[in-house]
């Protein structure tokens, strides 16, 4: 009988963090892979770091970093302010979160060219190149699906059908546990599972990092404003470092 491999799609973010706890919890699968992919953004600051902890908290079975230069690349062409050496990505208040056009045109300066179709294509991939039953775990979830079209349910729909003619070695499939959940809600289920949220970062613009590892974040971007609105309406207690 086939192992059966979690291959979590790890940002260090929020989601992506409470997504990789939501598979320990489910205790399904024989062992949990991390994938973290490395492609210039400004995160990259703290990302490895905050990755290289999570995983080392969560006590994984294998954390993977891949360098993906050539979206870096493609990244700098669509003019994307998250790309180290770009211009500074919007500042957005909590009050700012309401306005579809303001977030439309925030959404739009931080796009990375088909991120989410590339990471999920690479990280089946991976899975073929194990040879094991997989499923691939990300952090999608509904408020992000507002701004940005590779996080709804359509996206997970598509791209499982796309990975039935897309693999044959192994059986892979994409699984996103929070598709239903805005930010508040992935709150109270980090709440639940006791994830140790302050080590995750979602800054697109981080400071830096403290000597326990807790990412600091700017506090004025729209991915900051985000966390900050969803501790506050859920458990409101917010364990983020910010500067603003």
């Amino acid at each position: 009988m086939q192992a059966k491999i979690g291959i979590v799609l790890l940002s260090g973010g929020l989601d992506s963090t409470v997504a990789l706890w939501w598979a320990i919890r489910e205790g399904e699968y024989d062992e949990l892979h991390t994938l973290t992919f490395l492609y210039g953004s400004k995160e990259e600051r703290v990302i490895k770091k905050v990755c290289e902890k999570l995983a080392s908290l969560s006590e994984v079975g294998k954390q993977v970093f891949l360098d993906l230069p050539w979206l870096r690349e493609f990244s700098i062409k669509a003019g994307a302010t998250l790309i180290e050496g770009g211009n500074i990505p919007p500042e957005v208040s909590i009050k700012m979160l309401e306005d579809k056009n303001i977030m439309r045109r925030a959404s739009r300066s931080v796009w990375i060219p088909a991120r989410n179709l590339c990471f999920v294509s690479i990280a089946a991939s991976y899975a073929e190149s194990i040879g094991e039953e997989a499923e691939i775990i990300a952090g999608f979830n509904r408020e992000e699906a507002e701004t940005f079209p590779d996080n709804s349910p359509t996206f997970v729909e598509r791209v499982n059908a796309l990975l039935e003619v897309s693999t044959l070695k192994s059986k892979v499939i994409l699984k996103s546990p929070l598709i239903h959940l805005d930010k508040k809600g992935i709150c109270t289920l980090a709440k639940s599972l006791r994830v140790p949220v302050e080590y995750s970062n979602s800054c697109y613009d981080p400071v830096g990092i403290t000597e326990n590892g807790k990412p600091i974040h700017c506090g004025s971007c729209e991915s900051c404003a985000r966390r900050k609105r969803a501790f506050l309406e859920s458990t409101g207690l917010d364990p983020t470092i910010y500067i603003k």
